[in-house]
């Protein structure tokens, strides 16, 4: 599957404004400090998906994201964070790609606050995204373990093009 054909630079950002660790109140509760944060980066990323130009509703599929995302953490480790979610919102199936080099609050099983984030949004009532979307999360998890090099050039990456020419590289 070649991920690119969802990801134009409009979809890119290279720099996650929200969710970073230091922005905790040392006041409050850590755990509630953490999910907060944590729903701070959907937010900023709920403003990407609308670029897609696929999301009808901001508000419902923020809450449909948050939601799933309460249900399972969505970091997969080392970095990578692959939230995801099937809604009634998207009109059809789309990808959005963000970063932060100082890391932001995820909930990774490794601890690790995550530096790479694919978005991934499809319809629950379109049966037929659901192969795109299987086979994006399938490409996702199978090039970060194979290629060692992968993160630390998404890290190292420029611009927007970058990142997509990097990502059409990979097979």
């Amino acid at each position: 599957m070649q991920i690119t054909r969802y990801l134009r630079p409009e979809v890119v950002r290279l720099g996650m404004i929200n969710g970073h660790l230091e922005d905790i109140d040392p006041e409050k509760d850590p755990a509630r400090e953490r999910e907060r944060l944590k729903e701070e980066a959907l937010n900023e990323l709920a403003d990407l998906f609308m670029n897609t130009g696929q999301i009808r509703n901001r508000q419902k599929f923020l809450h449909d994201l948050v939601s799933r995302e309460r249900k399972a953490s969505t970091a997969l480790g080392g970095g990578l964070a692959v939230p995801h979610v099937r809604s009634m919102q998207p009109r059809q199936f789309c990808m959005v790609f963000a970063r932060s080099r100082d890391g932001v609050e995820f909930a990774s099983p490794d601890g690790v606050p995550v530096h790479i984030i694919f978005g991934m949004a499809a319809p629950t009532y379109d049966q037929r995204v659901v192969n795109d979307y299987l086979q994006a999360y399938k490409w996702i998890a199978h090039c970060f373990k194979e290629e060692e090099w992968l993160p630390a050039a998404l890290l190292q990456a420029g611009d927007e093009h970058e990142i997509i020419a990097i990502l059409s590289g990979l097979n």
